[in-house]
């Protein structure tokens, strides 16, 4: 395989022909004495999202605020793309994103409380909020960054969890949906005031994966087209 000239395009396609490729036989692979509870497909889809979503977000959007270019900055590898980023990801709500399908994001913020920890357990009013309706309609409304922000920095600092079909972590059940988690602290200081997580089946994580690398391609294409 080629070394990539943008990686923070070129990967995120790689990843996706991989999926495609090679998801068939990731169904077929179960932990010993676990099969009751599925196949590796949930493990398999996370390994190869990470660098799809972390490489753009930290190589492109990253950057935009940015004059002078960054130790590690593709946005003049990839000017059209970082302009549909700007676009997209730092003025437009999440609802608002070519990539987004309704119905499947839910988001939650609650307040952090000292000696919470979310290798233990999620907040239970974060599951619930990610469980309902409104979550659903909070994620539609959500800044589109601060969606980017929460995947990026779940994805790059281990804030990943699994949960089952009613959006809850109960060990010993199938796994059918993830969340992400990521602490908002305050601006100036390294003090801990909120945790934020969004969540989506699956199912609905596969198809967005998809929508997402669509995205990056149209997005250098339709500006190439209109610069003509």
């Amino acid at each position: 395989m080629g070394i990539p000239y943008r990686y923070s395009l070129d990967l995120p396609e790689r990843c996706l022909q991989l999926i495609r490729d090679l998801l068939p036989e990731a169904a077929k692979s179960y932990v010993a004495g676990q099969e009751d509870l599925g196949p590796l497909t949930t493990t398999f889809l996370l390994a190869m999202s990470a660098p799809m979503i972390t490489l753009p977000v930290e190589r492109l959007e990253r950057h935009l605020s940015n004059l002078d270019e960054g130790y590690v900055d593709d946005r003049f590898l990839a000017p059209q793309e970082s302009e549909a980023i700007r676009q997209t990801l730092r003025r437009d709500a999440l609802g608002q994103a070519p990539f987004f399908e309704a119905g499947t994001w839910a988001f939650a913020s609650v307040s952090y409380r000292r000696g919470v920890n979310l290798a233990r357990e999620i907040p239970e009013e974060a599951l619930t909020d990610l469980a309902s309706k409104g979550g659903l309609l909070a994620a539609e409304r959500m800044p589109a960054s601060q969606w980017a922000s929460c995947l990026r920095n779940a994805l790059s600092h281990g804030g990943v969890f699994y949960l089952d079909h009613e959006g809850r972590q109960t060990v010993g059940r199938k796994a059918e949906k993830l969340a992400f988690g990521s602490g908002k602290y305050t601006r100036g200081s390294d003090e801990l005031e909120r945790l934020n997580f969004v969540s989506i089946a699956e199912v609905d994580y596969l198809r967005f994966l998809e929508r997402w690398v669509a995205w990056l391609k149209a997005s250098g294409t339709h500006s190439a087209l209109a610069a003509e």
